[in-house]
């Protein structure tokens, strides 16, 4: 029970971290694809403000589940379980992709 439980929290891990790799940060991110963006040098900064955090939060709310189910196996273990780690690797990975690798332009 205990390994089945371990792959399903590393696969939902995984799952979580393709997802806020994949999300665009900014809706107008196709625009950086299109030839004539590129000939004309189009980058991150120039594109339209998106003041939308939607990549933010539904990709926070996926963490969620694994973050609730980790504290309720760390309670009744009463000690750090490991979907604790995983969980604040998550949260860790999440802050990065949105925060720190996120374009100040």
């Amino acid at each position: 029970m205990k390994k089945t439980g371990l792959i399903l929290a590393s696969a939902y891990a995984f799952f979580c971290i393709a997802f806020m790799l994949l999300m665009p940060m900014n809706k107008y991110e196709w625009m950086l694809d299109e030839p004539n963006a590129k000939s004309e040098g189009l980058t991150f900064c120039g594109l339209p403000l998106d003041d939308d955090i939607s990549a933010r939060f539904f990709s926070f709310a996926f963490l969620i589940p694994l973050l609730v189910w980790a504290v309720i196996q760390s309670i009744r273990k009463k000690k750090a379980h490991h979907s604790l780690w995983m969980a604040v690797a998550l949260l860790a990975v999440w802050g990065w992709r949105f925060f720190i690798y996120y374009p100040l332009c």
